[in-house]
């Protein structure tokens, strides 16, 4: 990453680190105002103000909301009625109860299944972050994978990710932090992705318990530091009181919405839903040949060039379109860590005055801003330092002549391009016609001097062209980004909510399931020793029932405890490992 990249996202975390300070600076001046300001208003008593009402921001009969250690909460009564006219519906639909129970039911089975794929899943991830650790090639600087980071492009139907070439497969999880492998500019709408998740995932909760009959006793949401969340709560000795199988159905309940969840998001996808919405908006697909440009990063050199609305159907002598596609072709030129080859052709020159140029930018290691080193092929003592913009950005519209050798010249002529270690890249952009500033400006070329990896660091680019002024530029490209994280994060939260840790619903399935086990499992403990059963007893007395019961249960326990701890370990390592592959 180049330092101009680098200073950009320290500048963007310093920016969000000042404003969720201002904001919890704000929330806890507050609640420090509503503390004294009680405390005024309130006659003296002998009773000592207890700990949850200096907490509180906001009270009314049905709301209440708290700060505390960082952690807003705001919870409700509000949909108590709600929940309650539609538990009444559906105990008086006795079909309609049976059929939703067995289609929770199948949640049920699902949930189980998919704790088994979440522990398979996170050994799998744990095994190859570790594999990367010892690989020989992971220390080697020749064999060293390259990165390739689609950070600004985000379409509609793929899930963002960094991908991971050369002779390591990407793991199977992989950590999402904003401003590092997800660009930080999307932190607002990842929040509200994985808000809409978890509330999906609470309704879940909240339908199955309707359909036990089991009331809700309040619902609502919370925000720790930057993360939000969503909640609902039952009474504790009713669903302690409910069977087995509903228990299951209730737990598992959460995690089924958001599988089903992302199914219907992928069927939107397969049936190209967004493309029927925004072309009939008035939205023009550029995909099969170019980029059209959302938006630049203020702090870029490109900003101010690179016009909001424009295409980029051309990258130096590369066209975009081809046959996977103009965004796999952009990232494929924009990401490749590679010495770019020079240009398939060159351009014819005076001899007698590309000699007269300097040689000293041909010396040094990176090329000095304003000039770049031009070679006549085959011939490396040709080499000067010429302004690039010379013949990519040429003035009033007089192009070289392009050449692939030098008898393909006039006379007196050498056929000159830059050498290939430089970093040139020209975009040749389409304007729309209300960016032209006459009508003479259909095209444009912008010359970029540098890494190209900050182009794609830089700037956003997106498949959807407004055909009017007056339509957001950022609409599909915004909505494009949310529905990639909804997708990823409401997979994610699936898996990740059942994996059998105690303040997970996957550990409260597991530790039912295992009950059910036990439970069901014959006791060869209770059987009568031989010298009893020859001395005429056939049973066992309470007190000793009551020991091996005693006795299974501790077992019960203490196999569930040894597997949480089991799976907490390997998550952590798993975290671990991730944050060292990320930053080292």
């Amino acid at each position: 990453m180049s330092p101009a990249a680098v200073s950009s996202r320290l500048d963007g975390l310093e920016r969000t680190a000042l404003w969720l300070t201002l904001f919890w600076a704000a929330l806890y001046g507050f609640r420090h105002h509503r503390r004294r300001t009680r405390r005024r208003s309130t006659l003296p008593s002998l009773t000592v103000s207890t700990r949850p009402t200096s907490t509180e921001l906001f009270k009314s009969p049905t709301t209440r909301i708290t700060l505390e250690n960082f952690h807003l909460r705001y919870q409700s009564t509000a949909w108590n009625a709600l929940h309650q006219s539609s538990t009444a519906r559906l105990a008086k639909r006795t079909e309609w109860r049976l059929v939703l129970q067995a289609v929770y039911d199948m949640g049920s089975l699902l949930g189980g299944l998919g704790m088994l794929g979440s522990v398979t899943l996170l050994l799998w991830t744990t095994a190859q972050l570790c594999s990367t650790l010892y690989s020989p090639q992971s220390h080697s600087a020749e064999s060293s994978p390259s990165r390739v980071f689609s950070k600004r492009d985000a379409p509609s139907d793929e899930i963002m990710t960094n991908s991971v070439s050369g002779g390591h497969t990407s793991p199977a999880l992989q950590l999402i932090i904003p401003g590092l492998t997800t660009p930080l500019h999307h932190l607002p709408l990842l929040l509200v992705a994985l808000l809409i998740t978890q509330i999906i995932h609470e309704c879940g909760h909240a339908v199955a318990a309707a359909l036990d009959s089991v009331p809700l006793t309040l619902a609502g949401f919370g925000l720790t530091v930057v993360l939000p969340s969503a909640f609902v709560a039952f009474p504790s000795d009713e669903t302690e009181a409910l069977p087995s199988r509903a228990r299951v159905r209730l737990i598992s309940a959460g995690a089924f919405h958001n599988l089903m969840f992302w199914l219907a998001l992928g069927f939107a996808s397969w049936l190209g839903t967004s493309r029927i919405i925004w072309a009939t908006i008035g939205y023009y697909d550029v995909s099969p040949y170019g980029r059209v440009i959302v938006g630049v990063d203020q702090e870029s050199p490109l900003y101010g060039h690179l016009p909001p609305g424009a295409v980029v159907y051309k990258v130096g002598d590369v066209l975009l379109a081809s046959q996977d596609g103009a965004q796999a072709q952009w990232e494929a030129i924009m990401s490749t860590e590679s010495a770019q080859p020079m240009p398939s052709l060159g351009w014819c020159a005076d001899e007698a005055w590309y000699l007269e140029q300097d040689t000293s930018c041909c010396s040094m290691l990176r090329p000095s801003p304003g000039s770049s080193c031009f070679k006549a092929p085959g011939a490396s003592i040709l080499e000067r330092c010429i302004d690039p913009l010379r013949f990519l950005q040429p003035v009033n519209g007089e192009n070289a002549r392009r050449c692939e050798a030098a008898t393909e010249c006039g006379h007196a002529q050498v056929c000159i391009r830059p050498r290939g270690d430089q970093e040139l890249v020209s975009l040749i952009i389409h304007m729309p016609p209300w960016l032209r500033a006459n009508d003479a400006d259909t095209e444009r070329t912008i010359v970029w001097q540098g890494d190209k990896s900050e182009i794609l660091e830089e700037v956003e680019v997106g498949d959807w062209q407004p055909s009017y002024a007056w339509l957001p530029m950022g609409l599909p490209f915004v909505w494009g980004t949310l529905y990639s994280y909804l997708k990823m994060l409401t997979l994610s939260l699936y898996f990740f909510n059942l994996l059998p840790l105690p303040f997970l619903d996957g550990g409260q399935l597991f530790d039912i399931l295992s009950e059910e086990w036990d439970t069901r499992q014959p006791r060869i403990s209770e059987n009568l020793p031989l010298r009893r059963l020859e001395e005429g007893e056939d049973t066992i007395s309470p007190t000793e029932a009551s020991q091996v019961q005693h006795i299974d249960r501790n077992k019960g326990a203490l196999r569930r405890r040894i597997v949480h701890m089991v799976v907490s370990a390997l998550l952590v390592l798993c975290i671990v490992l991730s944050l060292w592959n990320t930053y080292f």
